[in-house]
């Protein structure tokens, strides 16, 4: 029988025990209450500040500038934005948007800013994004950009008068302008082509712009010069002008065998898998749409890369002894096995001589491209500088090399059938800023001298 005193032992080593292990269970509980209270205060108050990016760069506005604003808060969602420009001590409202509801985390706000509107003067000012968020901290970021207010408005003044169009032809204009300008040229129906800078003998600026002329052209066509300086200042002045004829464009028919198909899908094949395994039709079908539109853009980037000054003089070299086979604007429908595959707009003027017959150079230029170029064949692309190139396709031979400076009639290579050829041929383009347009019009010594010499000639008097 165990005594009261040695029971009493083990009570108070017990109750010792149980004294401990509450003080560590209540240390713990504490420190746990202590961890979530801080979480939910963390959470709840939400020190994260809004992200505000201005997406446009500049450093400079106008008398009208288009501006994107975008705010991000992926914790308690945007309350308010407010757009201000300051200057001389004064703040100006430009935009404001308060949103009433929590839980928009992303706002794209676009806005225009008119310091004319506002009465500003030209000089300069700040730009100031304030971005408020939902949190009880109402968590704000501001984001200031230094700009300079310059509304002294850009002007054009058209130089060339006359502008005599043919549908898929070309077109010079000429202008001058008030002020420098980070980009001049033309708007020719939805397509913008670059002008270049040129200098009179007293060293006077004005520009010139080959521009092309859709082949749908109608008097309904917008052609306007248009110009936009740093401060994003425009200036759009139309170009009058007289379509010569409503050109009638053939419509041709060409039967296809299935053997043709068959044949050329296997030597484009090596460079375009896509065509391995395809039935005739399928085969004839992707050379005719996707390899077309892929070798013609690769030909538009191409042609971008141009020479700001002119490099060609007088008329444009047709190929010697050469017979006309096809023309710009042809309308071809491709008829395999008696039945309708497909159609597509020759872009180019086929010229055929003896087989291998030596090609020339049109005119004056630098090589930019020499290569396999799809249904084009072996392919050379010279530049002309100012916008304007020659292509030469389905050649059996090339002899000069990309980069390389080449003189009108110097021998580039000669005549053959590769690409999407029936037989031996040259397959002759002229594109302005990567558009095709008629050829015929450069082979013809009139057509230079009425619209360009002496549209130049007569610009620069007028200056």
């Amino acid at each position: 029988m165990n005594s009261p005193r040695r029971m009493s032992g083990h009570t108070v080593l017990l109750e010792e025990y149980m004294k401990k292990a509450g003080t560590v269970v209540t240390f713990i509980v504490g420190i746990f209450l202590v961890v979530t209270a801080s979480a939910l205060v963390y959470n709840y108050l939400e020190w994260e500040k809004p992200k505000v990016k201005i997406t446009e760069a500049f450093d400079m506005i106008g008398q009208k500038r288009n501006v994107t604003i975008k705010v991000a808060d992926s914790r308690s969602g945007i309350r308010r934005i407010a757009v201000t420009l300051t200057q001389k001590q004064h703040t100006f409202n430009v935009a404001s948007i308060d949103i009433p509801e929590e839980g928009v985390f992303e706002k794209t706000l676009p806005i225009e800013v008119s310091p004319r509107k506002l009465r500003m003067v030209n000089g300069p000012a700040v730009l100031e994004v304030k971005a408020v968020d939902y949190s009880p901290l109402h968590n704000t970021v501001i984001v200031k950009r230094n700009v300079t207010i310059d509304m002294v408005p850009l002007r054009a003044s058209l130089l060339s008068m006359a502008h005599n169009v043919n549908p898929g032809g070309t077109c010079l204009a000429v202008y001058s302008l008030t002020k420098q300008a980070t980009k001049s040229g033309v708007m020719s129906g939805n397509i913008f082509f670059h002008g270049y800078p040129e200098k009179t003998a007293q060293g006077k600026t004005f520009y010139v712009c080959y521009f092309a002329v859709p082949i749908d052209v109608t008097r309904a066509t917008v052609m306007s010069v248009v110009a936009e300086d740093r401060a994003g200042n425009r200036a759009v002045v139309p170009i009058p002008f007289y379509v010569r004829s409503q050109h009638t464009f053939r419509d041709d028919t060409l039967a296809i065998s299935a053997d043709f198909v068959a044949r050329k899908a296997a030597e484009f094949a090596q460079d375009y898998p896509d065509l391995e395994g395809k039935s005739v039709l399928d085969a004839f079908t992707y050379i005719n749409s996707q390899m077309r539109k892929s070798n013609e853009s690769a030909i538009h980037t191409q042609c971008l890369k141009t020479d700001p000054k002119q490099l060609w003089q007088g008329e444009f070299l047709m190929m010697r002894n050469g017979a006309t086979k096809a023309r710009f604007g042809d309308r071809r429908t491709y008829v395999l096995n008696g039945v309708s595959a497909g159609a597509s707009l020759h872009q180019g003027i086929d010229l055929a001589s003896t087989e291998h017959a030596p090609i020339e150079a049109s005119n004056s230029g630098t090589v930019t491209f020499t290569g396999n170029l799809g249904i084009y064949g072996n392919t050379v692309i010279i530049d002309h500088g100012q916008g304007i190139s020659s292509l030469y396709g389905h050649m059996s031979a090339i002899q000069v090399t990309e980069g390389q400076k080449v003189t009108k009639g110097q021998i580039i290579g000669s005549t053959g059938s590769t690409g999407w050829a029936g037989g031996d041929h040259l397959h002759f383009s002229i594109l302005v800023k990567g558009v095709f347009v008629n050829p015929i019009e450069w082979w013809d010594s009139h057509w230079i001298k009425d619209n360009v010499t002496l549209k130049l000639q007569d610009a620069q008097a007028g200056l």
